[in-house]
């Protein structure tokens, strides 16, 4: 046990395993899924200045690697952060996951996707981490198709995507062992870099390989696909990082810069136009992860100017914004006992469950970057740098913009608009208005201190001190 590869990653794989067999006590099953991520993060931060640690008169010291059929996984002091993390989005998740009727297979299959995670940014050669993320999709399966029930279009094209993703990295890895020998041949680093480019832009959905994901927003639970998508796309975002951060030859790449700024002004513009045609609201989730992502790799083209600041200070942020999101529209699916979104089901919505509204409106409104939100003080950085920019890059991200505010005051209209669904007895629980009022108050003060949010994880930039300015 005095190993942080065990603790971290091989016995929170062995206690998800075992929660599969408390399926019969969910009450049980959900309290050891909530508690164990929690104390693996309050580890992590405990051991994150040194891996040695005084408790009652003994020493302990944790070793930093662990070989497993020939391939080494390092968790150092500096990267538990990057962990505690991980584990405090699958703590938030689970806690609250038997709210609403998701899969039985939740408690224990998150915590073996977010292990699973953790590995992938660790494992040395660096390539076996396309196995474990095509391993972590192919789990995900049963959280996003119910038991007895077909797999649908967006699942398959779901693990299509990340299935082709796999064999480019691997090849990338073959490649970089080249590279690493002879430096100076410009085609091997080129034909390198559009393979690692590539494969992450199907791991992450990136414009214009994006459809999946507004088709698995609107087939899967709420909140299981908000988990499963926030921890995916913070994983990835890490990951690449770290790419850059470990190789020399990819991050001066000439004018890779503009290459992520262009991939991540066209996901924002993308994300804003097609939203606005949207019909449904789960397929707009999508969109919004969409838009993220366009965010994220703005502030890593942006890196020279602070960018990689700006991505830590919005990781949580970001987080809770889907978390709330996804809380909002689980909570509007069981209170409706339908999961259909569809935008002409949600006329007069703010007349029947008011409380429900407000929070998936003020959701929405600290995704789209608006003042007084907790996500507000990244995202005008962002713009601000966008400013500086061609006229292009300013187009793109306005009319982005422009369609996520067209796409609220559309389904703001839609809902307080009088229905005769409106004069329906059923009415919602006001137990959730404690609740819903300090998740709101949570998201304008983590606006007007953003420095609340950002200060438990600003230790991360230790863990890429290349990509420091």
């Amino acid at each position: 046990m005095s190993n942080t590869v065990i603790i971290w990653v091989v016995l929170p794989i062995a206690l998800g395993l075992g929660l599969i067999l408390l399926q019969k006590m969910p009450k049980l099953s959900t309290a050891l899924a909530s508690l164990i991520p929690l104390v693996l993060a309050l580890l992590a931060l405990i051991f994150s200045e040194s891996l040695t640690l005084q408790f009652l008169g003994r020493r302990f010291i944790l070793a930093d690697s662990l070989t497993v059929f020939g391939r080494t996984i390092e968790i150092t002091a500096d990267q538990l952060r990057m962990i505690a993390l991980l584990y405090t989005l699958c703590f938030f998740w689970n806690l609250l996951g038997r709210l609403f009727d998701v899969s039985q297979w939740s408690d224990s299959l998150s915590l073996v996707i977010t292990s699973l995670w953790v590995s992938v940014q660790f494992i040395n050669p660096f390539l076996y981490s396309a196995v474990i993320i095509e391993l972590i999709a192919l789990i995900s399966v049963p959280l996003l198709s119910p038991r007895g029930t077909p797999a649908k279009a967006g699942i398959i094209r779901f693990l299509s995507m990340q299935t082709i993703a796999m064999p480019l990295i691997l090849l990338s890895g073959w490649m970089v062992a080249g590279i690493e020998t002879s430096p100076s041949a410009q085609d091997l680093v080129l034909r390198g870099a559009l393979l690692v480019l590539t494969g992450f832009i199907l791991w992450a959905g990136v414009f214009p390989l994006h459809s999946w994901l507004p088709m698995l927003t609107e087939e899967s639970h709420p909140w299981t696909i908000s988990f499963l998508l926030t921890i995916m796309q913070i994983s990835i975002a890490l990951f690449f990082l770290k790419f850059l951060n470990q190789y020399a030859w990819l991050r001066n790449i000439k004018d890779l810069d503009q290459v992520l700024k262009w991939v991540g002004a066209l996901c924002l513009l993308s994300a804003g136009v097609m939203a606005v045609f949207q019909r449904n609201l789960s397929r707009v989730l999508g969109y919004l992860y969409l838009a993220e992502t366009g965010y994220i790799v703005l502030s890593i083209a942006s890196i020279q100017q602070g960018g990689l600041e700006l991505f830590i200070l919005s990781l949580l942020p970001r987080s809770f914004a889907f978390w709330s999101l996804g809380f909002a529209l689980s909570a509007l699916r069981q209170e409706m006992d339908s999961d259909r979104f569809d935008f002409s089901d949600l006329s007069g919505l703010i007349w029947r469950y008011p409380l429900i509204s407000i929070l998936l409106l003020a959701s929405l409104l600290n995704i789209i970057g608006l003042p007084l939100f907790a996500l507000f003080p990244s995202k005008r950085v962002i713009w601000s740098l966008l400013t500086g920019e061609s006229l292009l890059y300013q187009l793109f991200g306005s009319l982005g913009l422009l369609g996520m505010i067209i796409l609220f005051l559309r389904l703001l209209g839609v809902m307080i608009s009088p229905s005769n669904s409106a004069m329906q007895d059923k009415q919602e629980n006001p137990i959730i208005l404690v609740p819903v009022m300090l998740i709101v108050l949570t998201m304008v003060m983590a606006g007007i201190f953003p420095h609340i949010f950002s200060a438990p994880v600003q230790d991360l930039l230790v863990t890429f001190q290349n990509l420091l300015p």
